[in-house]
């Protein structure tokens, strides 16, 4: 309880202290900076059991009322350019992992697991089934939102992006009655999903109810802005206790090869996103935060926070999640069987 208690407040000072000096998402970045600065210097902190959950259930809630059914229309609109999407990932995730294998010297399988942004955990339990390195693949995850997170809404802001779209959730009354029946069925959508084991479903599970009420016309309640803030908080705090002590015993090497291959993905998703805003006519920044690889949890709370086509940015980041999971490890075990039978042939030749 004292860790927690500790964390906490680190929370707290660090989103006091970044919203004091206008830094975008101050409530998600204070805690994530404060919280990761204490852990890596080894600091007795932890953050509450099931934060993230409680955090991404919020987000996931407040998400779908956006999702209006003009919106959910006009989005149906770009199916094409959201799964292409998806898929051409997958060619930068191959990228940045031959640019982290060619100058870290780890392995293919770690390197390629560790560049495909599917979501930090995800990616480490797919990587192991296939003879990746958990913690290695894990902790470049975790680099790679860090950068993202820490770098796309701030250069967003500096540039004005603020404010672009007039996307707006269906109500903005807050209910009692209505917020309490809303949480308890976005409960049941996580519970459901958990059960399945999917991925985010804490995200995902109450993102498909809050929808499913809200293309269907009913407005139970507005998300109260405090409760935002608390979303955004525990999300910070359970990023940022990620980063232990043993990152500072890495080598340099590994570092900054991770660092180079999430720049690669970092500016190759941007690049597409912004040929895509394009063709498509698209607010650029609402396209370039659509498409970079960052956590699906902030990438979506960047664009509530910043009014970047919520509803636009979430099916980009959606569709991104689901087509990794699905696809990596069938199409790495299919990659990694023909380099083996053309080896074996190539010997035998």
């Amino acid at each position: 309880m004292g860790s927690i208690a500790k964390g906490l407040l680190i929370s707290i000072c660090g989103g006091l202290l970044f919203a004091s000096i206008h830094i975008p998402l101050p409530w998600m970045l204070g805690p994530l900076f404060a919280n990761g600065g204490v852990s890596i210097f080894g600091g007795d902190i932890s953050a509450i059991p099931g934060g993230r959950q409680a955090g991404q259930l919020i987000i996931g809630s407040a998400l779908g009322q956006y999702f209006s059914p003009a919106i959910t229309f006009q989005i149906l609109a770009y199916g094409w350019a959201i799964l292409g999407a998806g898929a051409i990932t997958l060619v930068f995730a191959w990228l940045g992992g031959k640019l982290l294998h060619r100058i870290s010297g780890i392995d293919s399988t770690t390197a390629f697991f560790a560049s495909v942004p599917g979501g930090a955990a995800e990616m480490a339990i797919l990587g192991e089934r296939a003879g990746a390195r958990f913690d290695r693949v894990a902790l470049s995850h975790s680099f790679r939102v860090l950068l993202v997170v820490s770098t796309v809404p701030v250069i967003l802001t500096w540039s004005g992006a603020s404010g672009t779209d007039a996307y707006e959730p269906l109500t903005r009354q807050i209910s009692v009655s209505g917020l309490v029946l809303l949480l308890f069925l976005t409960v049941l959508g996580g519970l459901l999903l958990a059960r399945f084991n999917i991925a985010n479903s804490w995200l995902l599970g109450p993102l498909a109810v809050s929808f499913l009420l809200t293309i269907n016309g009913f407005s139970l309640s507005a998300m109260p802005p405090l409760f935002i803030i608390v979303g955004q908080l525990l999300i910070g705090w359970s990023l940022g206790i990620r980063f232990e002590p043993d990152l500072r015993t890495e080598s340099s090497r590994f570092l900054l090869a991770i660092l180079a291959s999430a720049l690669l993905s970092l500016v190759l998703s941007v690049l597409l996103g912004l040929g895509i805003a394009k063709v498509y006519g698209i607010s650029m920044p609402t396209m370039a935060l659509a498409t970079a690889p960052g956590g699906i949890s902030e990438m979506c709370v960047t664009a509530k926070i910043l009014k970047l086509g919520v509803p636009l940015v979430t099916s980009f980041q959606v569709a991104r999640i689901a087509i990794l999971l699905i696809l990596t490890l069938p199409l790495w075990r299919l990659f990694s069987t023909k380099q083996s039978s053309s080896s074996f042939n190539g010997g035998q030749l």
